[in-house]
């Protein structure tokens, strides 16, 4: 009897991890395809379809606890709490929206609907805290058909606005999805080791690139760059990952100058793009620099080395100095604001304002997440939010391992999306999967490497 109600418990259990894990398929590969704009007043089709899927799948699982044969433990953390104030928080107002609501005055409640979803989605993953690199592949998989939408709206104009009418509303939601995307497939990349897997990452991430570029979002290129020079920092910079980083990253580079050529010499884009000859030339010669930089240090690899097994301590330090120095110029930059335009064009500060002012103006256009917190859930809700953002990013310092590799690169993932709320209002096409992998960030329990670590002295 005992052996009976074992194997019950354990294919309950299973079910409820199979219904976990094709909602989190559903919600990387399915629903950033839901691009089309249906509004029915107090909320859009994506808050609805994003609702009913998390809770309907967190209802399956409260049905399964309520039969005694399976349980959910939670560990009582800030995080957790916080999760639930808000999630009350914003029943309250869905329900005070809904008393005062009439004909003449249509309140709306979207918002809290989305924050319902990911508090139940939050509830499911840290549930059965279980990552796949196959979400990743899903995610790159679904990602061509955006992509592809978008290219036939830059290549052959107006056709395709209503299937990707979500995506169009502003850069911040193009630009956020495909940094999510180009994220997605340089991890996938730097860890695959079959030939024809890796000419597939590489094709989308080309394609990404490129979208990347049509869609001129200044911000987006910056965070972009700052993740190339980040992965060997969080990760432990084998030769072979360095290898292959950079080898992403110069073609990142490379397509970025030559889309000056691309846009000022052919007629191949409908819409209006514009990038700077003189821009290019710098940014060439600045790749120039740092290539002579990269190979210097790189020769000096003794032959017949398993570049696998090769960690490049010292260069790590070196992208460790990149990465603060883009930070300090970015800072720098945020914090001259609209003088820059007051710098005379000479000496190259023409091309350092074609970069600063573009990227001034739209951190000034766009509406930050933050800033929405205040207008939609004002005071209350928006400080209970930004506690939560603090408490996350305390939970994803303290989840950081070296030797997590994965956990490492959702890590970044996590932090890219927390910085992008500084900035931009993050799409509702794929808010929910970064949500799903900040989630994964800080409950994923990864199995650590073990490294045998011996000196080796260049000449």
């Amino acid at each position: 009897m005992e052996g009976k109600e074992n194997l019950d418990m354990e294919a309950k259990e299973s079910r409820v991890g199979l219904a976990i894990h094709i909602l989190l398929v559903f919600i990387a590969g399915i629903y950033p395809l839901l691009l089309f704009e249906v509004d029915f007043g107090s909320f859009a089709l994506q808050h609805l379809i994003l609702f009913l899927c998390t809770m309907g799948v967190l209802l399956y699982c409260v049905l399964l606890i309520r039969s005694g044969k399976w349980e959910i433990h939670f560990p009582r953390t800030r995080v957790n709490l916080m999760v639930a104030i808000l999630a009350a928080y914003s029943l309250i107002r869905i329900l005070y929206k809904i008393v005062i609501t009439n004909e003449e005055n249509l309140e709306s409640f979207g918002y809290e609907i989305v924050v319902l979803a990911m508090a139940a989605l939050y509830v499911l993953i840290i549930s059965r805290p279980v990552f796949r690199e196959f979400y990743f592949d899903i995610l790159l998989y679904s990602s061509l058909a955006v992509f592809a939408l978008l290219l036939i709206k830059y290549f052959c104009g107006n056709g395709v606005d209503g299937a990707i009418a979500v995506l169009l509303q502003d850069k911040s939601g193009i630009g956020s999805y495909t940094v999510l995307v180009c994220m997605a497939g340089v991890w996938q990349y730097i860890k695959c080791e079959d030939k024809l897997r890796s000419f597939f990452y590489l094709g989308v991430l080309v394609i990404g690139f490129f979208v990347l570029f049509v869609n001129q979002s200044r911000v987006s290129f910056w965070i972009m760059a700052a993740v190339f020079i980040a992965v060997p920092i969080l990760q432990r910079p084998t030769a072979e990952l360095v290898k292959r980083d950079m080898t992403v990253f110069f073609i990142y580079l490379f397509l970025l100058c030559n889309m000056s050529l691309i846009t000022s010499y052919t007629n191949l884009l409908y819409i209006d793009v514009t990038f700077d000859l003189e821009q290019s030339v710098y940014l060439e010669l600045l790749i120039a620099l740092g290539g002579i930089c990269f190979f210097r240090y790189w020769d000096r690899i003794p032959e017949g080395v398993d570049l696998r097994r090769l960690v490049m301590r010292r260069m790590r330090r070196g992208y460790q100095f990149l990465l603060r120095s883009m930070s300090v110029i970015a800072a720098g930059m945020i914090l001259g604001g609209n003088l820059w335009k007051e710098l005379p064009d000479r000496f190259g500060m023409k091309a350092w304002k074609g970069f600063a002012i573009p990227f001034i103006d739209e951190i000034n256009q766009e509406k930050s997440t933050f800033y929405l917190c205040f207008e939609q859930f004002g005071v209350i809700g928006s400080l209970l939010l930004l506690s939560l953002c603090v408490l996350l990013v305390a939970e994803l310092k303290k989840k950081y391992r070296f030797d997590k590799p994965v956990t490492g690169m959702l890590v970044l993932i996590s932090g890219v999306f927390l910085a992008q709320l500084l900035f931009w209002k993050v799409s509702i096409s794929i808010l929910p999967v970064y949500w799903m992998f900040l989630v994964l960030a800080i409950s994923y329990k990864e199995k650590e490497e073990k490294w045998s670590v011996t000196k080796i002295k260049f000449e």
